[in-house]
């Protein structure tokens, strides 16, 4: 049985970067330059300021994004800054990587009631560790005070439709099964495309593909409930999700206008040259004709990652009844060459408390690579203190 993080890694969450197939019929894509802004159907370049004018009468602009990009992340948060400016008090965001049963926590967070540490926690537990990512789009909505919706069906949901026999039978007692639109001939091209490249396991296609529409679906019908709602009622609503369900329109898009038909623009951030080190974690996916257009905008960006920027301890830890327990460390590891042993307690990062893995995980992610600090532990009944210089992960290899 393949579990549900199998599917999210190759399909939902973008663990690769994807080889863009989109094309302009007026313009070589190929041939622009980072930061370039293109409308897809006419080819005409534009500025920032008349990106913004352009998508002006759109209720719903979708961003799309390669999930380890900083520069996909860049032009939401662009795109973001200036829908606020122009539409105070009237933009709200709706997050693929958040499901739908963290609403509460999403609306502590932007009320100020839920500490950064501790949404860090929910958002671990419903996407994964890149909260480093997304930090600055979910300082700068706490700030300003921008509603945040939880667009994401469950992880056991998801589990439920992958190992029921039907459709139609998935979801009992936890979430209302979406009206689903299985017959699209495009999307389940594309689907099918990237099925046949990185084959399930024992899962059959139409199980897989179930699995990707009940995704975008529950979106859908999360931004159109939300668009519906009295507090979403007068507001427009940016998307965040990745490229494979934004792209084309059939993914989430088309399946919200079905349930709202309101307008909408789609934005696609696009990589045009790949760095020859990243080259190997290309999608290579022979796609089929699609006669849609991509979307309405193409902005042209560089690929970076945060691997030489995020500091990683190089620890195996637990937490225990004593506090988080050292397993190991990694060899080369800021730890190791820290003087870091097995079985040491972590009590401190440079005085700041260490009770939980929690705690350990939100205070690296603070660190920057050359930064130095203390880390205190306890080693059989001993408190001792080590100084560390902070590095990235890359200098551990």
């Amino acid at each position: 049985m393949v579990a549900v993080s199998a599917i999210m890694c190759i399909l939902f969450t973008g663990c690769a970067i994807h080889k863009h197939h989109w094309q302009s019929p007026y313009r070589e894509l190929s041939s622009l330059e980072e930061g370039d802004i293109v409308h897809l159907s006419t080819g005409v370049k534009l500025t920032e300021p008349q990106l913004v004018s352009a998508i002006e009468g759109a209720r719903i602009i979708y961003v799309s994004e390669t999930h380890d990009n900083v520069y996909s992340h860049k032009v939401q948060m662009d795109i973001l800054e200036a829908l606020t400016e122009r539409y105070p008090q009237k933009v709200a965001v709706g997050m693929e990587m958040l499901k739908r049963s963290s609403q509460e926590a999403a609306d502590q967070w932007i009320s100020g009631e839920l500490d950064e540490k501790n949404f860090m926690k929910v958002w671990i537990h419903n996407w994964n560790d890149n909260f480093e990512y997304y930090r600055s789009i979910l300082r700068f909505m706490q700030e300003h005070k921008i509603p945040l919706v939880a667009l994401r069906v469950s992880d056991d949901s998801m589990e439920k439709i992958k190992n029921a026999g039907s459709p139609d039978q998935e979801i009992q007692n936890q979430e209302e099964l979406p009206d689903m639109d299985l017959e699209d001939p495009y999307h389940r091209a594309v689907v099918r495309a990237i099925f046949d490249d990185h084959p399930m396991g024992g899962m059959d296609f139409e199980t897989f593909y179930r699995a990707q529409v009940l995704w975008d679906e529950s979106m859908a019908q999360s931004i159109a409930e939300y668009l519906e709602s009295d507090d979403g009622r007068d507001k427009k609503i940016l998307v965040l999700a990745g490229t494979h369900h934004i792209q084309y329109g059939f993914g989430i898009p088309r399946r919200v206008f079905r349930r709202l038909p309101a307008s909408y623009a789609i934005i696609l951030p696009m990589t045009v040259r790949i760095p020859p080190e990243k080259k190997d974690r290309l999608m290579n996916i022979t796609m089929p004709d699609i006669p849609l257009q991509p979307g309405d905008f193409a902005w042209i960006v560089g690929y970076e990652d945060l691997r030489g920027q995020k500091v990683h301890l190089g620890v195996i830890i637990k937490d225990s009844d004593e506090g988080v327990k050292l397993l190991g460390t990694l060899e080369n590891s800021t730890a190791q060459q820290a003087g870091l042993l097995k079985n040491d307690i972590l009590v401190a990062l440079d005085e700041d408390p260490v009770e939980t893995k929690l705690d350990l995980t939100y205070l690296i992610s603070l660190k920057k690579p050359g930064e130095k600090g203390k880390i205190e532990v306890l080693r059989d009944g001993q408190r001792l203190v080590f100084d560390v210089t902070y590095q990235a992960k890359d200098l551990m290899e």
